[in-house]
């Protein structure tokens, strides 16, 4: 009877937890259906930006572009983390985070002072335990894809310390989304904006009619690509913590599944066997069992 009340009690427990993980996962599944969706706008607006900076090159002073030697003459690196905000995604944190310690110790050996700041709070309370204490911290939203308007207030606080002379550059560390492939986290140069030539098009006519100053337009462009390659990384982060965090569940979810039905099975089984237990000590009892006087003889 010990072990009877002992699976009926796992079996509720489980079952009381299976609606959670179920309607966690579906909470993930939909979050990474947008993050997916809003990838792929951005990287469609990426291409236009880059269109436009193609049709701008050829009127823009050579003193304007970014020289090539400005990122590798740095000493004060600025190094924001992207994490996520809760856990229950499977090794998507602890991945991303050790890159980040890599590449934080390969910034200081090449003699340059690095300034971290993260988002999400699981790189947070992670450095603060390593006695690294972040300049400063965002919270990610817990059940939606974080908004353009919460990017550009983050590129614009280290957009301001980049201008102010506080940093050289401002990477980025965060984790691409990559279907079916396993997480590994990368670092991307933020400032100074490095745009990508987009393929010079086969059709080039009709050419681009270029009114206002050129080089208030690339000025905007450079403005524009920062607040798109942040969000790009954030989404990116975004899908794959989503990803992560729905395969977790899903497993979670399925293991469940199983162990209810093993654990029903058990139950009925001790449950049949209880009651078998019952109806032998009735039958002794009842003295059905002892051998008749005239087989005795």
């Amino acid at each position: 009877m010990e072990d009877l009340e002992r699976i009926k009690e796992r079996l509720d427990n489980i079952r009381s937890v299976e609606p959670i993980l179920t309607a966690l996962r579906t909470i993930s599944a939909g979050s990474w259906h947008a993050a997916r969706t809003r990838l792929s706008a951005v990287r469609l607006f990426a291409e236009e930006l880059s269109s436009v900076f193609r049709a701008l090159l050829e009127h823009l002073p050579q003193e304007e572009l970014q020289p090539a030697e400005t990122v590798e003459q740095a000493r004060r690196v600025g190094m924001l983390v992207i994490a996520s905000e809760r856990g229950l995604c499977g090794a998507f944190n602890s991945t991303v985070l050790e890159a980040a310690e890599r590449y934080l110790a390969q910034q200081r050996d090449l003699g340059r002072a690095v300034e971290l700041m993260t988002l999400g709070a699981r790189a947070t309370i992670h450095f603060e335990r390593r006695g690294v204490a972040p300049l400063w911290s965002e919270s990610l939203p817990v059940t939606s894809v974080p908004s353009l308007a919460f990017v550009q207030h983050v590129q614009r606080q280290l957009s301001a310390a980049y201008r102010a002379g506080r940093y050289d550059t401002v990477y980025v560390v965060y984790t691409p989304y990559q279907v079916r492939a396993a997480l590994r986290p990368q670092m991307a140069q933020l400032f100074p904006a490095r745009l990508e030539v987009p393929p010079e098009e086969t059709t080039s006519w009709p050419p681009p009619l270029i009114d206002t100053d050129p080089l208030i337009l690339y000025r905007r462009v450079l403005e524009q690509w920062s607040i798109v390659e942040l969000y790009r990384c954030v989404i990116e982060s975004a899908a794959s913590e989503q990803s992560a965090r729905f395969q977790m569940l899903d497993g979670a979810s399925s293991n469940s599944q199983r162990l209810i039905e093993e654990l029903t099975l058990s139950y009925h089984a001790a449950r049949q066997h209880a009651i078998t237990m019952e109806m032998l000590d009735l039958v002794s009892g009842a003295g059905l069992l002892h051998p008749r006087e005239s087989e005795r003889r």
